[in-house]
């Protein structure tokens, strides 16, 4: 492995770009939101349209 001296260190760019872990850590949670919110939507409309299954 080759040493590199200090002016080479402060070119050195690097660990800034987006990885896909992070990308669908992000796409999994905006699934998530959306059928969190699908579900609350159905189950107000059900309520308001007195649709339930009765509990026996």
């Amino acid at each position: 492995m080759k040493k590199i001296n200090c002016e080479e260190l402060d070119s050195v760019l690097g660990g800034d770009s987006i990885s896909g872990t992070v990308i669908n850590a992000f796409t999994n949670v905006i699934k998530l939101l959306l059928d969190a919110g699908k579900s609350f939507g159905s189950a107000i409309r059900r309520a308001a349209e007195d649709d339930l299954c009765p509990l026996k």
